[in-house]
């Protein structure tokens, strides 16, 4: 091909999101096999967000709402937040792409930890930046080393509360101590994609932060606890400066009227969420006595997915993902995520749960 590639694009790795859930394996039917890899919840959207929805479609001719504005309105109250501090994506990664374009110049210095979402390292080699990618401490995220790699040119730091792939929690205490010592010319991305699955009694409501910290962007999505990961819908909050200037870079009507819709419903059933996160918490409890008793090593999770050390089992680890999807349940090898030995599996309903208990304890011994 004759059409030149940038190197930076050269230099990337696609995302890989894991197995196709139309694939076939081993004489496991498609339909057959549970889907526990991508941190998905395993029910769809909440009926009245289908009703919602069902109703918008006859406006599908016309462009959406180029502002969002019933669910910016929604969430402005919710979260007493100004409207202005709002922004909103195809899912809470292209806001995440927006704040790099907008406010790391290629070349610039780019802090995240490591192992964490995949997504950081693509989007710094994107800038051609220069990156520190810092190690976890005991699967959690090491605060004091990161802090100690920011200096008064970093553009980025990212911190990702729950982490994934470990699930581990920064409690707001450590949190609000690293924003203090961080260069206020340096933004600060916290990503809470997972953070309406915390039940720790140390949670703390961001969303106001930005008052204080005007370098800190708090981002969020409707694809995990609301369902509608097939959607693709985020927000953020942060100061309007920097939310204006999201706006300026992102694409015309960049979130459809159907993710508006649904999203916007989804506010309006706080209880229906609340069960969602009960479940979340009553079944990751009992997978982690479970799994503790099947002699796996978990981390302390408080997201919608366990992380589990598979070493030492009856075949090697780096063969338990493979065999267990054979079994019919697809699950995150952490080879492909920098944690060889280890693997993430979403909680699911209680019924692919147990088929999961079952498939990894016939693998056990």
């Amino acid at each position: 091909m004759h059409v030149h590639v940038t190197p930076a694009v050269e230099r990337l790795r696609p995302y890989v999101a894991g197995p196709r859930p139309g694939d076939a394996f081993e004489g496991v039917a498609p339909e057959e096999i549970v889907l526990l890899h991508a941190n998905e919840y395993p029910e769809g959207p909440f009926p009245e967000v289908i009703a919602a929805v069902s109703a918008a479609l006859s406006g599908l001719n016309r462009y959406p709402d180029q502002d969002c504005s019933e669910l910016r309105a929604l969430l402005s109250t919710q979260l007493a937040v100004s409207p202005g501090s709002l922004m909103f994506g195809n899912g809470s990664c292209e806001l995440l792409k927006l704040l790099s374009e907008g406010f790391v110049e290629p070349g610039g210095h780019i802090v995240y930890p490591q192992p964490s979402f995949v997504m950081y390292g693509i989007l710094a080699t994107q800038r051609q930046g220069r990156v520190s990618a810092v190690p976890l401490r005991d699967h959690c995220h090491d605060l004091e080393a990161m802090s100690s790699a920011l200096t008064p040119s970093t553009r980025m730091v990212i911190v990702c509360n729950p982490n994934n792939p470990t699930g581990t929690y920064l409690a707001p205490p450590a949190l609000r101590a690293f924003l203090e010592a961080a260069p206020k010319q340096t933004l600060v991305v916290l990503d809470e994609a997972y953070g309406e699955f915390v039940t720790s009694p140390l949670w703390e409501d961001t969303s106001r932060w930005v008052e204080r910290f005007p370098n800190l962007v708090v981002l969020r999505t409707f694809s995990k606890i609301y369902g509608l990961a097939g959607l693709r819908v985020g927000y953020g909050i942060a100061h309007p400066e920097v939310a204006q200037a999201v706006d300026r870079l992102r694409q015309p009507y960049n979130v459809g009227t159907v993710a508006q819709v649904a999203a916007a419903e989804s506010l309006r059933h706080p209880n229906l969420m609340e069960a969602r996160r009960l479940h979340t918490r009553r079944e990751r409890e009992r997978l982690s006595q479970e799994l503790d008793g099947l002699g796996r090593r978990i981390t302390d999770s408080q997201a919608n997915f366990v992380f589990l050390n598979i070493e030492g089992m009856s075949v090697p680890g780096e063969e338990v993902p493979r065999l267990l999807l054979s079994r019919g349940v697809m699950t995150r090898s952490g080879y492909f995520m920098g944690c060889p030995g280890w693997m993430r599996v979403t909680i699911g309903s209680v019924e692919e749960n147990n088929t999961f208990l079952e498939a990894l304890g016939s693998l056990a011994s």
